[in-house]
């Protein structure tokens, strides 16, 4: 069985994030110039971003306090 220590796993979850936020970015690019503007997939990818964003923010203020990082 692989154990992995939890502050591992936490710092795995972060990087996790932070290339979801750069997907999301990505696809918003994408969208942004394939649709020019006419739907709303590039605000709803956009939104996604800032979403994780926020996510990736409270996990570092979770990680700081609980001093994992």
């Amino acid at each position: 069985m692989l154990l992995i220590p939890y502050d591992s796993m936490f710092d795995l979850l972060i990087i996790a994030v932070m290339f979801c936020i750069l997907v999301s970015l990505g696809s918003g690019l994408f969208f942004l110039v394939r649709d020019r503007g006419k739907t709303e997939r590039t605000v709803l990818s956009l939104s996604l971003r800032v979403a994780l964003s926020i996510l990736l923010l409270a996990l570092l203020a979770y990680g700081f306090t609980a001093r994992f990082i």
